[in-house]
């Protein structure tokens, strides 16, 4: 079975079209699918026009409709949906009808042994340069920081393996950088070029505050990469670094009170090391060497706990076909 999981907020003139296409997609594979639309706290009525797609008999079945609790945000909408899939291989997808579901086949055939996800590229995109440059920019940052093969990081059209998302964790808005999560975790990457469409309904929900938190997520994420599993040796790294420089100006502290008069004759006179701002400056450094080893420890206890970022949503409810036809009844 092939599950598709599509998060939606405020996407009342798309869900129908898209629900059909896909339908027409995926009917014409001839493979068993499922189409889970997460619901991310809709204001408009999105959920309604879901639930008329399950009343009026067009689901046949194979239609599921998680309503959150309230709006979390894209990567806990997903992670909702993921956690929910029953299919061996797992599609997601955007709901503004950008990403073009006649993309699906094309990915399963590129979907060999070889690799574990494919990943969309939107190669031609067709978004204004506020969309397009920012995303460039974060995807040239991605490949370097955090060394992923994947020229499109922010492309939400995915086909996975269901042994890929079955345990994943995500923080933040990490569903940009799904790619490198898993291929740091060891899973195959391949990635083939997309349809790209432009919005015509709706309202984009992108702006200047998510490119900044983007970027933000991405650096988390190389740092994450790096250190998570041992926090203690970044710590340690700039203790290390902090004792040194504290070494440093305490011997020029000792030269500057024994040597530079005596021995070189560069003062007249020695300078008294009680005062002297060097030897203060050197006392605190080794302080703040001592406090980074503490924080190394403590942050080292820490990440040995287990977090689960599953707790980041509510579902209120799981709509199907019956549930479906009794709410509008």
């Amino acid at each position: 079975m092939i599950s598709i999981v599509i998060p939606v907020f405020n996407e009342e003139d798309n869900v129908n079209p898209l629900y059909k296409s896909i339908n027409e997609v995926m009917t014409k594979i001839g493979e068993p699918f499922e189409v889970i639309f997460v619901d991310d706290g809709s204001n408009d009525r999105t959920l309604l026009h879901l639930q008329k797609i399950l009343t009026n008999g067009d689901a046949n079945g194979n239609l599921r409709v998680l309503e959150l609790q309230r709006n979390y945000g894209q990567t806990p909408a997903l992670l909702a949906g993921l956690a929910f899939v029953r299919g061996d291989l797992v599609v997601t997808m955007d709901g503004d009808l950008q990403n073009d579901p006649r993309d699906i086949p094309k990915m399963l055939n590129a979907l060999t042994d070889e690799y574990d996800v494919i990943c969309g590229w939107r190669r031609n995109r067709h978004d204004n340069i506020f969309k397009k440059f920012p995303s460039k920019f974060n995807n040239f940052l991605n490949r370097r920081l955090n060394d992923v093969d994947i020229h499109d990081s922010g492309c939400t059209l995915r086909l996975y393996r269901k042994e890929a998302v079955e345990n994943l964790q995500l923080h933040a808005e990490g569903h940009r950088y799904i790619p490198a999560i898993l291929a740091k975790q060891g899973f195959k990457l391949g990635e083939v070029e997309t349809n790209h469409r432009s919005r015509t309904m709706g309202k984009t929900k992108y702006g200047f505050k998510r490119l900044f938190r983007g970027f933000i997520d991405l650096t988390t994420l190389n740092t994450i990469n790096k250190w998570g599993k041992k926090p203690s040796h970044l710590f340690s790294l700039w203790a290390s670094l902090f004792f040194l420089t504290s070494f440093l100006c305490f011997t020029w502290a000792l030269l500057e009170k024994f040597a530079f008069f005596r021995i070189w004759d560069l003062y007249e006179t020695s300078i008294d090391i009680v005062s002297n701002s060097i030897l203060t400056f050197s006392l605190l450094l080794l302080v703040f060497g001592i406090l980074f080893i503490l924080i190394g420890f403590i942050s080292e206890l820490l990440v040995r706990r287990n977090t689960d970022s599953h707790s980041s949503y509510k579902i209120k409810k799981i709509w199907s076909d019956s549930e479906g036809r009794s709410a509008l009844n």
